[in-house]
């Protein structure tokens, strides 16, 4: 009898620690997704509060106010599609403070006349770093076409809708072109047609070999046809003018770097010789037949500069 009480005691004894045991784990579950709920409710509101912060910053201030202008807006477009990792408040306020800087620099060490056309200078080398960026980054898509029609050549092969085999090229190609084919990939997600999605692409990537692809992928999306043997032969021709830009590059690299070489010549120059006789570029700008020399000399340059600029644009 004591056997078969004690014997009930124990399972008693188990069953109460079964209980106490699950009653343990169920409070710690509940804790730990209590917790996790409101870990995830600081997080949210520490990053709104980090957000507005970041929103109420002067800088955001400046682009909001910059972005709202039709030059700001502009000048926004072009810094994204040259790729440069740099927002538009920050280009305005590193291009002004240059200026500045280059104007006060240089009206102190030579004259006031040079301050102002240093001030240009500073400008023309944003806006040419500008420009260099966005054809860098244009070229580098160029180079990439040959692999984008042959990667939508497989994939329409295959049997997938343009918009998937244009989704699949992106994940697929490196940038630039992965990059905007994914931002092709997220407008036609968000709505917009494929006819719609080509446009903004040939908007942002300006370009005949672009041009002619896109062209082709519109027409097929419209009416079909073998799209199939039109992009493989694409492929082909932009193979072989992918390796006909680049010879000419190379051969008229010589002529633009020449060009460069001169220019920074030329106001070393002015540095020298106001060395050699300190004052001389003062004096030289206090009377008009020395601005005037200055003058001639600035826009021969700069003449000289576009003409050569010129003669070296190419389009295959």
């Amino acid at each position: 009898m004591n056997w078969e009480i004690l014997a009930d005691w124990r399972i008693s004894a188990i069953l109460l620690a079964l209980v106490l045991v699950l009653a343990v784990a169920l409070w710690a579950l509940w804790e730990f997704v209590s917790g996790t709920q409101q870990r995830r409710m600081i997080a949210e509101r520490s990053a709104l509060e980090r957000a507005e912060h970041e929103a109420a910053a002067p800088m955001a201030r400046l682009e909001v106010a910059l972005f709202r202008t039709q030059w700001g807006a502009r000048l926004h477009r072009r810094i994204a599609r040259s790729g440069a990792d740099i927002r538009l408040s920050t280009f305005v306020v590193a291009l002004s403070a240059g200026a500045l800087s280059a104007v006060v620099v240089v009206w102190q060490v030579l004259a006031p006349f040079f301050g102002l056309l240093a001030a240009a200078g500073v400008a023309f080398l944003f806006f040419s770093y500008l420009n260099r960026a966005e054809a860098k980054r244009r070229e580098e898509f160029t180079a990439q076409l040959p692999d984008l029609a042959r990667v939508l050549g497989n994939a329409t092969s295959a049997g997938l809708a343009l918009p998937t085999a244009v989704a699949m090229a992106a994940e697929e190609l490196d940038g630039p072109a992965g990059e905007e084919l994914a931002r092709m990939t997220e407008s036609m997600k968000l709505g917009a047609s494929f006819e719609e999605a080509v446009a903004e692409l040939r908007e942002r990537m300006p370009s005949r070999e672009l041009g002619v692809l896109l062209a082709t992928l519109v027409v097929s999306s419209r009416s079909g046809g073998s799209l199939v043997t039109a992009l493989r032969n694409i492929s082909s021709t932009l193979e072989h003018r992918k390796e006909t830009r680049r010879e000419v590059r190379t051969t008229l690299s010589e002529t633009t770097s020449t060009v460069w070489a001169l220019g920074a010549m030329s106001v070393g120059a002015v540095f020298l010789i106001n060395s050699i006789e300190p004052g001389i570029m003062r004096v030289m700008t206090t009377s008009v037949s020395g601005i005037a020399v200055l003058l001639v000399v600035a826009a021969l340059f700069t003449l000289g500069f576009v003409l050569v600029n010129r003669i070296t644009r190419f389009e295959l």
